[in-house]
This record gives structure tokens, C-alpha cells and sequence, in this order.
């Protein structure tokens, strides 16, 4: 009895949460503008996170307009990095707060939600703004170069066919 209940106790001490105390970081963002050669507009979040206890392996999540995604932690960098895509006609101009929660903040996160409450006060890490700037539906190559390419195809074809019928 007394070694199942050791086990257990140890069981939830092996898995409580680790929190993140004092948070600095730094993020790059970064999102794809170009409709013609994508079927989708990609999200990308990459940020180095460091905690005055010195945390490490801690799981991170990142909330973007009500959806959890959770972080990747590169082994390479240890950098954390967060995406998600969206459709073109979803992907206008605009600014994507996206707000990182270590397990505890998530899971108060969660609790507001289904509870109803206000979800902004639950205590974050930190908040991430990325900035879109739209889709660009256009074609890569201009209308000029397209014109100047079938301009010198026709006089080449013309120069062709004038020296075989001077031959």
C-alpha cells in the first residue's frame, strides 16, 4: 500500500508543470506574400526564450486567434518556433497577436475559456506581434517581359525565314 501510494506521489511531482519565471525573449516573424506559387499563406514565429530559473525542456504554446498551437524547440538552436497557415482569402492585411503560455498559463487559459471568462487576464509569458502585409495574387514575371520575350521571338522568327529565302 504504502509503496503504490510512493509511486503515485512521485508520478505527480515527476510531472507538475514547470513555470517560467521572468521571461525575456526575442522573435523574428515571418509570412508568405505570394499567392501565385502557394496554395496557402504560412505563419512562421521563431523566438529564444530564456527564464531567470533557468528552465529548460519546458513546453511552450502559442494561442493565435483562439487556436493552440504548441511550440517546436529546435535541438540544433534551442530555439522555439510556432506556425500555422491560413487560407489566401483568410490572409488579408493585418496583425496577428500571438500570445505564448508555459503549461500553467495554458491551462488557466483553458479553464477561462470554458468558464466563460475573460481570457486576456490570464498571465501570459509574453506577446508576439506578427505583421502581414496581404497575398499578392500577381503573376512573378511583368507584362513587359512577357511582350519584349515574343518581340525578339518574332524577329528572330523573321530574320530566320529572310535568310532562308535569300539562300
Amino acid at each position: 500500500m504504502i509503496r503504490g501510494f510512493v509511486i503515485l506521489v512521485s508520478f505527480v511531482i515527476g510531472t507538475e508543470a514547470v513555470t517560467c519565471e521572468s521571461p525575456n525573449h526575442s522573435a523574428v516573424t515571418f509570412s508568405t506574400t505570394d499567392a501565385f506559387f502557394h496554395f496557402s499563406t504560412t505563419y512562421i514565429i521563431e523566438f529564444n526564450l530564456q527564464c531567470a530559473n533557468n528552465v529548460k525542456d519546458m513546453a511552450v504554446y502559442g494561442i493565435v486567434n483562439g487556436k493552440v498551437h504548441q511550440a517546436a524547440v529546435s535541438e540544433e538552436t534551442s530555439k522555439h518556433q510556432i506556425s500555422w497557415q491560413l487560407e489566401h482569402d483568410e490572409s488579408t492585411a493585418q496583425t496577428f497577436d500571438v500570445v505564448i503560455y508555459d503549461e500553467d498559463g495554458l491551462t488557466a487559459y483553458r479553464k477561462a475559456e470554458r468558464s466563460h471568462d475573460d481570457t486576456s487576464k490570464v498571465k501570459s509569458l509574453f506577446t508576439v506581434q506578427l505583421k502581414h502585409p496581404g497575398v499578392s495574387k500577381s503573376s512573378p514575371v511583368a507584362s513587359e517581359t512577357v511582350v519584349t520575350a515574343f518581340a525578339l521571338i518574332a524577329l528572330y522568327v523573321g530574320y530566320h525565314f529572310k535568310s532562308q529565302l535569300m539562300a
